[in-house]
């Protein structure tokens, strides 16, 4: 039976036995998919939207996993349509909902980047919107009802959540459920509640008593200001972040939790000759918990900007653990993704050729390198420099800093070079297209700039299955 929830609906079939080992045709198209989650509506004027999946078996030098694409169309005045069908050639996914969480993301980018005569109109912006809404919703019941989640059924707390909440993004992608998420700002607190519905939202650590708390896994931003370069790097001596930071450390040690996940600024690990990380680790020991460290590169993850942080992942002394390695980090792989593929095209430039002051030569390309290809009139920090979109990933995202192209840098395009928009930035970020960010253009780069970076708590997450398996 269709599994129905407020104006969609989601389809099992039974595939059809193939003829042929393969799961695709002659043509590499698969012609019987296992799952539909279709959008009905009776007003003309909406957009239908439909996504194909199918659970693909190991198949050569390609492993077994989930494909998912999107075709979508509007019956009314020039009726736009597109449709991808499942191929050979689809990206591959553990999880269904993974699967279908890129085909909606995908989906939607088409939609907004259609150009035809209503693209212009009101009324197709509230379309748009209103499929937004209805995806939103839908991944959700996707994830309820997906057996394939690593995490599902286990639950989480995300301390310092801020207004982008990657890292509890990370943790619903892999079915975990948020009993809790804590932050002070009450504009991120605005922004977090448009993507997630914790158990309770809190709003100050100093206040949160955690005693009674009993979670599978507890992730948490560690204020970076007081600990990267754009900060005054006074760690947890920052006399504006010192209580912030005490009380974490409470309710860290409070907190009855099987998984502590910690990011933190890259040089979190080095400030003062790593005494403020001497302190965490410390306390987290003390706690009863193995604590392990890495750095990541967003780059590594598909992510289409340089973002380096510090990960602490700490695992309750008594967890079936490999006895050597302990927790297995997720591996990087080299950057691939450009800021050309995240940024929309007929958006136009907002800083002028005259107000750029070019290199004489320019840098030979290479893969995978950011170039700078010049400065705001002739000012070389980071709000002031502009970049090739074409050459790889972009600068890193900061939540505060000035300049023509604060918090994003600039970008060439023609005529010129502009910043990111809200969107973008969330995109940069790996944020589904789906999610909503704050309408205040500071407060959404802000938000989005003081984030973790979506594909890789989705990695740090994912590598937990292992250790704590999910249950129906």
């Amino acid at each position: 039976m269709a599994a129905r929830v407020s104006g969609f609906s989601a389809k099992r079939r039974i595939a059809a036995a193939p003829s042929a080992p393969s799961d695709f045709n002659a043509r590499g198209v698969v012609t019987a998919p296992s799952f539909a989650l279709t959008r009905p509506v009776a007003d003309r004027g909406a957009i239908e939207f439909t996504v194909l999946a199918h659970q693909i078996k190991a198949e050569g030098a390609h492993a077994a996993g989930w494909i998912a694409q999107p075709m979508w169309v509007c019956r009314e005045g020039s009726i736009p349509l597109d449709g991808i069908p499942l191929h050979r050639h689809s990206r591959r996914f553990r999880s269904r909902s993974a699967a279908v969480n890129h085909a909606l993301s995908r989906g939607l980018r088409m939609v907004r980047q259609q150009r035809h005569r209503k693209a212009s109109t009101a009324a197709w912006a509230a379309a748009v919107e209103a499929l937004r809404v209805w995806m939103a919703e839908a991944i959700e019941q996707v994830r309820a009802h997906d057996e394939s989640l690593p995490l599902r059924g286990l639950t989480g707390c995300d301390l310092f959540s801020g207004g982008f909440g990657g890292l509890s993004m990370g943790m619903v992608s892999q079915g975990l459920r948020i009993e809790l998420a804590c932050e002070i700002d009450a504009e991120a607190r605005t922004a977090y509640l448009r993507n997630f519905s914790p158990g309770t939202l809190h709003d100050d650590i100093c206040t949160l008593d955690a005693r009674e708390m009993q979670v599978d896994v507890v992730t948490m931003g560690l204020l970076c200001q007081a600990f990267s370069l754009a900060g005054k790097g006074l760690g947890f001596d920052d006399p504006k972040l010192a209580e912030a930071y005490r009380h974490a450390l409470r309710v860290l040690g409070e907190v009855d939790a099987k998984v502590i996940i910690i990011e933190c600024a890259r040089r979190f690990m080095t400030l003062d000759g790593g005494k403020h990380a001497d302190a965490l680790i410390d306390h987290l020991m003390r706690s009863g918990y193995r604590v392990q460290h890495r750095a990541l590169d967003a780059a590594a993850f598909g992510v289409a900007q340089t973002r380096e942080r510090s990960f602490l992942v700490c695992t309750r002394i008594g967890l079936d653990v490999d006895l050597i390695l302990g927790y297995v980090f997720p591996e990087e792989q080299a950057p691939s993704a450009t800021v050309a593929e995240i940024m929309d095209a007929d958006l136009p430039a907002t800083i002028a050729d005259a107000d750029i002051v070019l290199r004489t030569e320019e840098q030979p390309r290479r893969a995978g390198v950011r170039q700078t290809v010049g400065w705001i009139g002739g000012r070389h920090s980071q709000g002031y420099r502009v970049y090739s979109p074409q050459s790889g990933p972009g600068a890193t995202l900061t939540a505060s800093g000035g300049g023509r192209a604060a918090f994003t840098g600039a970008y060439r395009v023609k005529g010129g070079a502009r910043a990111l928009t809200p969107r973008e930035a969330l995109r940069m970020q790996g944020m589904p297209e789906w999610a909503e960010h704050h309408p205040d253009r500071r407060a959404a780069l802000r938000h989005a700039g003081n984030g973790a970076a979506v594909p890789v708590a989705c990695a740090l997450i994912e590598q937990l299955g292992a250790i704590l398996g999910g249950r129906p």
